[in-house]
């Protein structure tokens, strides 16, 4: 029986992987890497069939083509991005040798390896693929219409309370259904409060912005190439290389945000329009936010710091947001980088909430220059259970960021 694809269109993918790819192919067009699918959750047991079907849908990803509609709507909305890129992605091919996923018991296991070019594109799409056929298989339905009213009180909420929101959910929505229906809502609701998607496919077909920056695996790599105590200062510089100030919202937890802020120089500091958190107490983050710029002097006479943070870890209550909002208020800017409370909160008939899959996909090797071994990537971030990487890697890390 031949497999119906769910990932059927070739810009459902989240925009930091485009933004990154054109960096990659720029600056290191022969680096190697390998990624990994970490389950943070060990509770859940994949169905027998699963590896083998989820290679079914690995397989179908050679059937999808960059298209001239896809095209013109980057060159309308990217204006960074060359003719030799948009040509690169007329001939992208998916390549499903990349992929190798093995099941023991309910125990999933997935490696990817190949041109980190090339490579960079399965995470997101491929993470939608295993939460969607995870559910499917589970027998759990969308439930959609019974959830709408729970999702427009949500976002009615955003509205009364003023706040900037993207939809960050792709990697682990219910399903693709779903998150076009949430963000539907969300539009017909609160559309002064959805900033963007992630979602380059979303945006595309509901004419708002595609966002996104950069991610953890960059600054991983750099890290793998130049060392530790210099992977965040080389990271922000090639991204600036890069997008000479376009893009200019910089990740600060892979290696702490501590460890950030000291490497975060006064150029930088005026340069990025802000920063995002990802990790830890918001509040406490926000807080050295504020505290590193003012020592920076990046502040107005008015006493408003100009720049922004973006809040993207486990944004899933209004108490939450309410908390943050009262702290930074008339301090600096915020947007909520919002994703499985939007694209994979869901109640079923019997009341109970659909659990999503705590999951992610991480870079666990690289070659940076093409030509010498394999170097360790770990990532440390500001909350211990979040590490990721060899345990080495990340004792040695720990050591020298000491």
């Amino acid at each position: 029986m031949k497999t119906t694809p769910i990932i059927t269109c070739f810009d459902d993918q989240d925009a930091y992987k485009f933004f990154m790819q054109y960096a990659i192919l720029r600056l290191y067009p022969d680096a190697r890497v390998r990624y990994s699918f970490i389950l943070r959750d060990p509770e859940v047991v994949f169905p027998d069939g699963f590896a083998d079907e989820l290679m079914n849908q690995v397989c179908c990803f050679e059937d999808l083509r960059f298209t001239n509609e896809m095209e013109a709507h980057l060159a309308g909305k990217v204006p960074w991005f060359d003719d030799s890129y948009y040509n690169y992605l007329r001939k992208y091919r998916y390549d499903p040798a990349e992929v190798s996923i093995s099941q023991t018991g309910g125990k999933l296991e997935i490696m990817i390896e190949g041109l980190w070019h090339t490579a960079i594109f399965w995470e997101v799409p491929l993470m939608a693929c295993i939460s969607e056929l995870y559910f499917r298989l589970k027998g759990i339905s969308d439930h959609i219409d019974l959830n709408i009213p729970r999702w427009e009180k949500k976002f009615r909420a955003f509205s009364a309370m003023n706040i900037s929101v993207i939809e960050f959910g792709t990697r682990r929505r219910k399903s693709k259904l779903v998150q076009e229906k949430a963000i539907e809502t969300f539009i017909r609701v609160a559309p002064e409060n959805i900033k963007g998607t992630s979602n380059v496919m979303f945006a595309r077909k509901f004419g708002i912005k595609a966002s996104g920056t950069q991610a953890h695996e960059w600054f991983m790599f750099h890290a793998a190439r130049y060392g530790i105590q210099k992977a965040n200062a080389i990271a922000l510089e090639r991204w600036v290389d890069t997008y000479h100030g376009a893009l200019g919202i910089a990740l600060t937890d892979t290696y702490t945000a501590d460890v950030f802020f000291r490497d975060f120089t006064l150029q930088n500091s005026k340069l990025f329009d802000g920063v995002r958190h990802d990790s830890g107490d918001p509040v406490v983050f926000a807080g050295k936010t504020i505290r590193h710029y003012m020592d920076k002097q990046v502040i107005l006479p008015n006493g408003l710091i100009p720049k922004i943070i973006v809040f993207s870890d486990s944004i899933d209550s209004i108490e939450k947001i309410s908390v943050i909002e009262d702290f930074i208020r008339n301090k600096l800017f915020s947007v909520y980088g919002i994703g499985t409370w939007i694209t994979n909160d869901l109640i079923a008939e019997n009341n109970n909430r659909v659990k999503p899959l705590n999951m992610v996909i991480k870079m666990t090797e690289a070659i940076p220059d093409g030509n010498k071994e394999w170097q360790k990537c770990a990532k440390l971030t500001d909350s211990h259970e979040k590490y990721t990487g060899d345990k080495g890697t990340i004792r040695k890390y720990l050591e020298e960021l000491s």
